[in-house]
This record gives structure tokens, sequence and C-alpha cells, in this order.
């Protein structure tokens, strides 16, 4: 049997977490097991953010789903969540925690996570053209090395196999990750503006 299709659109002038939640829906849609549970899924669901006041509404349909700012009144489920952590649930409302209401949308907000080859492949693919990239992208994984592009100039990142998939993929936010360490890089200041802004738009767009 042929899985569904499941599109995913956003409103008019989305807010970056509109962008955020319809990219990892997005995301769900290249995974088998998260594109049957789009496409089943009908309620309204409010995701908030437990920090600020952020929060997106997503309506489900047949094989379509809907993602536009704010808070709606006919919410079936309102989750408030760690945005900084993959939407790690700290509220609900409108079900049990442990409803399969609640595990559903959580496992098409959690898709599983690219390789992270395959999520630096995608990455150059989106950004390789961008002004100010660099010819050429080095990723080390331990003693693995991935090159992409060829020439000068060249930039290097360094990290372990799920933080390099989390930051390719545009889960984790690039900047944050190397001021905090997690990941090593090697290139220029204006190197790093330009893969910040690059890493953005993987975040928003891809």
């Amino acid at each position: 049997m042929t899985d569904p299709a499941v599109s995913v659109v956003l409103e008019d002038d989305p807010t970056p977490l509109v962008l955020t939640v319809g990219r990892t829906l997005r995301a769900g849609t290249r995974d088998p097991e998260s594109r049957r549970l789009l496409a089943s899924l009908r309620e309204t669901v409010v995701v908030r953010s437990k920090d600020d006041p952020q929060s997106v509404t997503i309506r489900f349909g047949e094989n379509r789903v809907r993602v536009g700012h704010g808070t709606a009144s006919d919410a079936d489920l309102v989750l408030t969540v760690d945005l900084a952590d993959r939407f790690a649930v700290e509220s609900v409302t409108g079900a049990e925690p442990d409803a399969p209401l609640v595990a559903d949308v959580l496992r098409v907000l959690r898709p599983p996570l690219p390789h992270w080859r395959n999520a630096a492949t995608r990455f150059w693919e989106l950004t390789s053209q961008d002004p100010g990239m660099p010819r050429e992208l080095v990723v080390v994984c331990e003693e693995e090395e991935l090159v992409l592009g060829g020439g000068l100039p060249r930039y290097v990142l360094c990290g372990g196999a799920e933080k390099l998939a989390r930051v390719l993929s545009g889960t984790d936010v690039f900047l944050d990750e190397v001021y905090t360490g997690s990941l090593a890089v090697r290139g220029t200041m204006t190197q790093l503006s330009v893969m910040a802004g690059a890493s953005l738009k993987v975040r928003f767009h891809a």
C-alpha cells in the first residue's frame, strides 16, 4: 500500500515559530510512520512555548496540515512545550499526558533525526549557493569526515553525530551550539555569520 501524501500549509507572513513547526512537520512527511500519523490526525492542536508568549495552532485535516500563529479557541489539545528541547512537554490541557493523541502529536513534532551525513548533504544542497558561503564545507564526526564542495575558502564543523544531525537539519540553532561548545568550528568570524544565516534558512525553510 502506498503511503499517503501529506502537504503542510503555513499562514501568510508566518512567524518564526510557525516556520519552525512547519519545517518539523515537513520533516515528518519524509518518514513513513510520521507521514501516516499526519494523514490520520483530524484534531486542532495548540503548541505553546513554556518560556514566552509564542504559540501556534496546528489544524490536522485529510492529507493536509495547516499551521498558523496564536491560540485557537476551538483547540482539542493544548501542549505547553520546551522549544529548546524538541517540543518536550511541560503541561497538557484537553487530555491526559499519556493519552494516545498526545503521543501521536509528539511523534509528528519529533520525527526521527536524519543521519548526520544526510543532514549535512541536505544542508549543503540548500545553502551552498548562497552569498558568502564557503566553497568547501568539511564536517567531522569523531574519526569520520565528509567533504562537501571543493576549493577555498573552507569551513570546518566538528561535533558528535546527534548534535551534527540536529544542527544541520535545523532542529537546533547553530550559534547556540557553537557558543556552548557543543560544536567546534574552524573559520573566520565572517564565515561564522554566514553559516549562522544558512542555519536559520534551513531551520525555517527546509
